[in-house]
């Protein structure tokens, strides 16, 4: 179950080798039942000390409602966009697909949520990704900071005025296999819960990091973060070890859902693990997750979940012009 993060395990060195014999001992074997709850026992302990690390952040919960037609100042996924008819809409910049219009996939109406410590208090924030023949939604697995087939749109002002907005006569037209190529079809509005306390999960950079730091102080070994990794996948190989992980990074009540802020969820791992050049890209944006039934389901690939993320800086000023956007799948 723990194979979130993937780590190649061949050529391990012989100090990685030391410390799987030292998980070993520390209770993977199920036949050592007092070793197993000595090692819950420091798992607990490593867990409060990341949790001190990686401080919870606000998150808001969102949650997508079928409708037929939303208002286009309405915080939704799909459907006619707020566009004042002066801008020019959102299309690829180069290649082969230069100038195709992109798909709104998210628009968030701050001023009508619930405010979020950091984020906007009010304007509209727009997520389009994807185009007509595009199952990709936009990602590049190059650069995911490169925004030729997505786009970040903000309106810090915006007018009451819909005469001076786009029309649902005046938007673009996609073609119908397009509907098949997108995580969902027609529209959903987002209906805001409370805002609460977001816990980084084993999977996600900061807590990678912190378990790091936290690890040297429990077991004294001066460890990397790849060697935490493969500590978490000698864990994988003991069930009773493995469940008491997941209960305790992720319950049922911090499922993975759709959001704004908060620590992010991932089904195979965190790409700013891998690549520190993405790293300041620390706050999440929004989260978009996999769900529903027959119809009115949002899936992303396999049952996965989009990500967009944005430095806190970049965020404090308003700047979305620098943003990553990644998604994965099972």
């Amino acid at each position: 179950m723990i194979d979130m993060i993937k780590v190649d395990i061949e050529g391990v060195n012989h100090k990685e080798a030391i410390m799987s014999e030292k998980i070993q001992e520390t209770g993977t074997n199920s036949d050592n039942q007092t070793g197993i709850e000595k090692a819950l026992e420091k798992l607990s302990i490593l867990f409060q000390c990341a949790d001190e690390h990686c401080a919870p952040p606000l998150y808001l919960p969102l949650t997508p409602v079928r409708v037929q037609s939303a208002s286009v100042y309405a915080s939704k996924l799909g459907g006619v966009p707020y566009l004042p008819k002066e801008m020019e809409y959102p299309k690829v910049l180069e290649g082969y697909a230069k100038g195709k219009p992109l798909r709104l996939l998210a628009q968030l109406n701050f001023s009508a949520l619930p405010h979020i410590e950091g984020f906007p208090q009010k304007g509209i924030l727009q997520i389009f990704a994807g185009y007509d023949g595009d199952d990709t939604y936009g990602y590049d697995d190059v650069d995911q900071t490169y925004s030729n087939g997505f786009r970040i749109v903000y309106h810090e002002t915006v007018l009451e005025d819909q005469t001076k907005l786009l029309t649902e006569e005046e938007m673009p037209q996609f073609s119908d296999i397009e509907a098949f190529q997108y995580p969902f079809t027609g529209e959903f509005l987002l209906e805001a819960s409370t805002c609460g306390l977001s816990s980084a999960r084993f999977v996600d950079d900061c807590f990678i990091e912190a378990a790091v730091d936290c690890y040297e102080q429990l077991f004294g070994d001066n460890v990397t973060a790849e060697n935490v990794a493969k500590w978490w996948r000698a864990l994988e190989e003991e069930p009773v070890l493995c469940e008491a992980v997941y209960a305790m990074r992720c319950p049922q009540s911090t499922e993975p859902g759709t959001q704004i802020g908060g620590y992010p969820f991932f089904t195979q791992g965190d790409p700013r693990a891998y690549d520190r050049s993405t790293r300041k890209y620390d706050v999440l944006l929004f989260q978009l997750n996999s769900g529903g039934t027959c119809g009115d389901e949002i899936m992303w690939g396999d049952c996965g979940i989009a990500n967009f993320f944005i430095s806190a800086a970049d965020l404090a000023a308003c700047n979305f012009s620098h943003v990553m956007y990644t998604w994965d799948c099972g």
